[in-house]
């Protein structure tokens, strides 16, 4: 019997994924891990691995088609120690999707769910169609932010929190259908790429899902600055990768979890908040493809060093595009280094489901005042958090800075970075 292939869940809020693009084709053998296919997935392109080794008889899902988590997407025939020993692997890691029961059912392709198209032409994810049935809404009237103005699950919670706190907009002013536009003499029309799609609808979801709240500190980071400039060559030369401010603030970012362990927590579509017992960093890294964020497990166990060498490592198989699943998994929290790029000050979005985001920022000399009202040229760095204010608050915001830049600020000229 034939091995089915499913979309997988490529984290926490992530209830379907996209086919960027098949990297086999039918009739192909394809080894145990061996990459199959090329997922979109909220800022990334990721490489599916085949969880079994066989010939891949049968595409169900085309490209640019999207699916439910759980959902077949190809058959792979395999020999039966194969086949039985990846099933009892692989399985474990999918969590189907639910399937919508509907008196209007979903359209079937070669067994797999294929998104309803309304009057209109308006698509309709299986699981937001579930929801509005369930709560007496009117689809046409909630605009959709997936690929192609699909309505999503995400578009359907979005609505209903709106919903809660303003009153509901009168059908004179309901918003129009969007027509496509038209380029000018001077202007000239780019469709966007599927990972910039992606991220411009993560963006969108984030802001309609938590309410976002901002706090700045600034950090004295000469300490650092001072070390960084006398012993970044020799660690490079001694470890093979370099060392920057970004493994210090990670560090500090840790400690600041630990203290306050609310902000490395997710507010559920219940309405409970799921405190996270690890501390998996996300570390949000520039590439020419887009902006993507891979995962640091159990950041507060490593050294400073140890920081510097997982930094590289992912950023590493980032920018060659050598990302993993399990690379772009279970963060619980980000650091967003947007200093490289000589900013002063930036607010950033939060990476959904989490309860904030920090933002590092460019270290810059600068006179300020220290003790004895005395002024001396110090190199100084802003830290922008942003949070869910149902999450938290002020003073937790302020309670974690806080701790965060009294680690940066301890360090003495003679660091041990190891």
């Amino acid at each position: 019997m034939p091995t089915p292939v499913k979309m997988p869940r490529l984290g926490e809020s992530v209830a379907e994924g996209t086919i960027g693009g098949w990297l086999k084709k039918e009739g192909d053998w394809v080894e145990r891990d061996e990459s199959l296919a090329e997922i979109i997935t909220d800022k990334i392109n990721a490489e599916l691995p085949s969880p079994v080794e066989g010939r891949l008889i049968k595409i169900l899902v085309q490209v640019d088609e999207t699916v439910p988590v759980g959902a077949e997407i190809a058959l792979i025939e395999a020999n039966v120690s194969a086949s039985a020993e990846s099933t009892t692997e692989a399985e474990p890691e999918l969590e189907p999707a639910p399937v919508a029961q509907s008196s209007a059912p979903a359209h079937y392709a070669n067994g797999h769910v294929v998104p309803k198209r309304e009057a209109g032409g308006q698509r309709i994810s299986p699981l937001a169609r579930r929801l509005a049935r369930e709560h007496d809404l009117d689809l046409s009237i909630i605009p959709g932010t997936g690929t192609g103005g699909r309505v999503r699950k995400e578009d359907i919670l979005a609505y209903l929190s709106q919903r809660q706190s303003t009153p509901a907009m009168p059908a004179a002013l309901t918003p129009a259908p969007v027509a496509p536009y038209v380029a000018g003499e001077d202007e000239e029309v780019q469709t966007p790429s599927r990972m910039r799609l992606a991220i411009a609808e993560h963006m969108v979801r984030s802001k309609h899902t938590s309410p976002h709240a901002t706090a700045m500190v600034e950090v004295d980071m000469t300490s650092i600055a001072k070390w960084l400039e006398k012993h970044k060559e020799a660690f490079k030369q001694r470890n093979g990768y370099s060392i920057s401010f970004v493994p210090f603030v990670i560090k500090a970012v840790c400690d600041g979890l630990r203290q306050f362990p609310i902000l490395n927590s997710t507010w559920t579509p219940d309405n409970k908040i799921v405190l996270k017992k690890r501390i998996n960093m996300g570390v949000a890294v520039a590439t020419e493809q887009g902006l993507v964020v891979p995962t640091i497990y159990n950041a507060d166990q490593f050294t400073v060093a140890g920081l510097a060498n997982k930094l590289a490592e992912v950023s590493q198989r980032a920018r060659a595009n050598k990302l993993t699943l399990q690379d772009l998994q279970g963060s619980t929290f980000v650091v967003n280094n947007t200093g490289t790029f000589g900013t002063i000050i930036s607010i950033p979005i939060i990476n959904q489901p989490h309860a904030g985001i920090l933002s590092m920022n460019a270290v810059v000399k600068r006179p300020v005042v220290i003790e004895d009202d005395a002024i001396a040229v110090r190199s100084m760095m802003y830290l922008c958090l942003s949070f869910d204010h149902r999450i938290l608050d002020g003073a937790g915001s302020g309670g974690f800075l806080k701790t965060v830049c009294e680690k940066l600020e301890s360090y003495s000229r003679e660091i041990d970075v190891y």
